[in-house]
C-alpha cells in the first residue's frame, strides 16, 4: 500500500530506484539512491561471509592534493594522471615534476605491487603497478593500495575488478559533477571472506601476470634498443627540437624557402629538425632503407559505419584508438547484424595499427590479441609484406623514436590533430639483415605472447572467485 501511495506521489517523476529504509539507515546514510544498485550479473551465496577490504590490507594512501611543477628531467621525477596507469606503456618519460619544490613529494612515489584504483572522474579503474611505474609519481588522484603482496595481492586485485566488487565500489562514488571515492571509504569497501586456498591460487596467478607484463615490457624494450644497434642508428633521447620561443610552448622555427616543398606546409613542426636529423641518420647509417609504402600496405582504410551498440552477446569487440593502449581495453561491442560493411573492420593477425587523429602515432601490432576484432576507421592499417619485412620488426622500428617522430612530422588540422595513410606512408624504414629482423621481431611476438598469458591468468582468477562467491 505505501509503495503504491508513493508511486502515485510521485507519477509524474522519473524515478530511478526504491530503496528500503533499512539499508539506508544501516549503511552511510546515503539519500542517493543510485548508491544501492545491484549491478551483478550473479547471485551472491547468501551463507557467505564479509568483512571489510581493510582486514586484507595494510593500508589506503590517499596522497594530498598539490600545485604540479613541472620541469627537466634532470630536475624531476616520472609524473603519470589516472588515466595513463591503465597504459601498456605509460608515458613515464613525457613529463616531470621537481623535486625540490613539490612538498612531501614521497606520498606520490608509485611502488611495484601496489593496486592502484583511480578515485576521481572514472572511479574503478585498478591496476597492479609494474616495474615500469615503480619510482613513478603519480597524481593526487590515485588510491594506493599496500598489502602483503605474497598473501592476497590477487585475490584483493580480482575481487576490485570482478563485477561484485566493481559494483560494491561504484556505488561508494559521491559528487554531482565528478565523482570521487576517498581512502578511508575504499578502506571499509564490502568483502567477502572465501577460502584460503582460493586465495592462494588467485595470488599466484595474478603474480604471474604481474611478472609477465614486466617481462613484456623489458623485451619491448630490448627490441626497440637492437632496431638502433642493428641499424646504427644514434639515440636520440638527448636531442631537443629547437624553437624560436625560448619557453618551448610554441612551435617558432626557422626554415629557408629551400626546405619547401610540393606540401606547402607552413606549420612549425613540419620543418622539425628531429625528423630531418632521423631521415639523415637513417640514410648516412644504414646500409639498406627504403620507403613503408614499399615494405608495407597502408592504402586499406576501415570503412565508415554507423555503430550500433549491443551487448557482448549479440556484437563483436569494437576497438577504438583509446583501446589499443589499455592494459585490458574497456571494449564497445557492435551489433554482427546492424553494422553495414562489417567484414571491413575486422583485424587479421600480423597487421599493425596507427592511431590517425586526436592523439596520433599510437601503434600495436596485432598478434595474439586483437585478431577478429572490429576496428575504427580511426585507426590505419599497415599491413607489412612479409617477403620484405617482419612484422614485429617493423613494430618496433614505428613505435620507437625513429619512427614516432616521422609519423607526428605529417599532423594537420585546425582542431582535431590528423595524419593519413598516404603521408605516413612516406616514412623511411631501415631494413637490416633478414635474421636480424627475425629476432627483433621474435622479441615482440614473445611479448605480446606474455601480455595475452597475464589476461589469460586473470580471466581464470576471475573463474574462481564467481565460483567461490555463488557455490554454497
Amino acid at each position: 500500500m505505501i509503495k503504491e501511495e508513493i508511486f502515485n506521489l510521485f507519477a509524474n517523476v522519473q524515478i530511478g530506484y526504491l530503496v528500503d529504509s533499512e539499508k539506508v539507515i544501516s549503511g552511510d546514510t546515503r539519500l542517493d539512491s543510485s548508491h544501492f544498485i545491484d549491478d551483478v550479473s550473479y547471485t551472491v551465496n547468501s551463507n557467505l561471509g564479509f568483512t571489510t577490504l581493510s582486514e586484507f590490507i595494510q593500508d589506503v594512501e590517499e596522497p594530498t592534493l598539490f600545485t604540479r611543477i613541472y620541469c627537466d628531467k634532470e630536475f624531476g621525477v616520472p609524473y603519470i594522471s589516472s588515466s595513463e596507469m591503465s597504459e601498456i606503456e605509460p608515458p613515464v618519460d613525457s613529463r616531470f615534476i621537481s623535486k625540490t619544490l613539490t612538498k612531501n613529494i614521497e606520498q606520490y612515489i608509485i611502488k611495484r605491487g601496489q593496486i592502484l584504483v583511480s578515485a576521481a572522474g572514472t572511479v574503478g579503474s585498478i591496476v597492479v603497478a609494474t616495474e615500469e611505474l615503480d619510482g613513478v609519481a603519480g597524481t593526487s588522484d590515485i588510491l594506493r593500495i599496500n598489502l602483503d603482496q605474497s598473501k592476497y595481492l590477487g585475490f584483493i586485485y580480482t575481487y576490485l575488478t570482478s563485477s561484485f566488487g566493481a559494483n560494491e565500489l561504484s556505488n561508494l562514488a559521491y559528487g554531482a559533477i565528478i565523482k570521487r571515492v576517498r581512502g578511508f571509504q575504499l578502506a571499509e569497501l564490502k568483502t567477502p571472506i572465501i577460502n584460503d586456498s582460493v586465495v592462494g591460487k588467485m595470488n599466484q596467478m595474478i603474480v604471474t601476470a604481474l611478472e609477465n607484463r614486466d617481462e613484456a615490457n623489458r623485451l619491448i624494450k630490448q627490441a626497440r634498443s637492437l632496431v638502433l644497434q642493428y641499424n646504427n642508428l644514434p639515440p636520440l633521447s638527448n636531442i631537443k627540437p629547437e624553437t624560436l620561443d625560448a619557453d618551448g610552448e610554441v612551435e617558432i622555427r626557422m626554415t629557408g624557402i629551400d626546405e619547401f616543398t610540393q606540401d606547402y606546409r607552413l606549420d612549425a613542426h613540419f620543418y622539425n629538425p628531429m625528423a630531418k636529423l632521423i631521415v639523415e641518420n637513417i640514410t648516412k647509417h644504414c646500409l639498406k632503407n627504403d620507403k613503408l609504402y614499399n615494405v608495407a600496405d597502408c592504402s586499406f582504410r576501415g570503412s565508415r559505419s554507423t555503430r550500433n551498440y549491443v551487448d557482448k552477446d549479440n556484437g563483436i569487440a569494437f576497438l577504438s584508438g583509446k583501446n589499443i593502449i589499455q592494459i585490458r581495453p574497456d571494449f564497445k561491442y557492435i551489433s554482427k547484424s546492424e553494422t553495414a560493411n562489417l567484414d571491413d573492420m575486422l583485424l587479421s593477425e600480423g597487421q599493425i595499427l596507427i592511431s590517425r587523429s586526436g592523439t596520433l602515432g599510437r601503434t600495436v601490432l596485432i598478434y595474439k590479441n586483437y585478431e577478429g576484432c572490429a576496428a575504427s576507421e580511426h585507426l590505419i592499417r599497415v599491413k607489412p609484406d612479409a617477403k620484405i619485412i617482419d612484422s614485429g620488426y617493423l613494430y618496433a622500428f614505428l613505435s620507437s623514436d625513429y619512427g614516432y617522430h616521422q609519423l607526428l612530422r605529417y599532423k594537420h588540422g585546425a582542431v582535431i590533430d590528423e595524419i593519413t595513410e598516404d603521408q605516413i606512408s612516406q616514412s623511411v624504414i631501415p631494413l637490416p639483415s633478414d635474421k636480424q629482423q627475425k629476432e627483433i621481431g621474435d622479441l615482440v611476438r614473445k611479448a605480446y605472447e606474455l601480455r595475452a598469458e597475464a589476461i589469460k591468468l586473470e580471466d581464470e582468477a576471475q573463474e574462481l572467485l564467481t565460483q567461490a562467491l555463488t557455490q554454497a
